[in-house]
């Protein structure tokens, strides 16, 4: 019998103490960080790792058992329209202020609306215009 290729996610949550963003990223790294929930392991022969930023716990559970396709917004993406808007305009931004933008955006989207190219700018312009 051929095997065949499975994907997976495994979510899970939990809180640290730590003096920064990086610092905290490496302490919910290690396997004995405290966690608040069981790990939820979701298999799917469909690829892709969703990722809920701005969603609650049972949402995410949610949306992992029924596998829906999400789309990622990253720092990437701000460089990205940035580039766009300083080689059309005189505009110049921050590269320093993009992850607080991105978070912005995620924290206070509509999720009826969605967040789009031209959420991203606004974002971008709000936050790291330097002129």
């Amino acid at each position: 019998m051929d095997n065949k290729k499975f994907h997976f996610v495994k979510y899970e949550y939990g809180t640290v103490e730590a003096k920064d963003g990086q610092e905290a990223g490496n302490m919910a790294a290690h396997p004995l960080a405290p966690k608040k929930s069981d790990v939820l392991i979701m298999v799917s022969q469909k690829l892709g790792t969703p990722v809920f930023p701005n969603l609650k716990h049972q949402e995410i559970i949610e949306r992992l058992t029924h596998l829906e396709t999400v789309i990622i917004w990253k720092e990437e993406h701000f460089e990205q329209k940035a580039k766009e808007l300083e080689k059309s305009s005189d505009k110049t931004f921050d590269r320093s202020l993009f992850t607080k933008a991105l978070y912005e955006m995620i924290k206070n989207h509509n999720r009826d609306e969605g967040i789009s190219w031209s959420t991203v700018e606004y974002y971008l312009k709000k936050f790291c215009s330097t002129n």
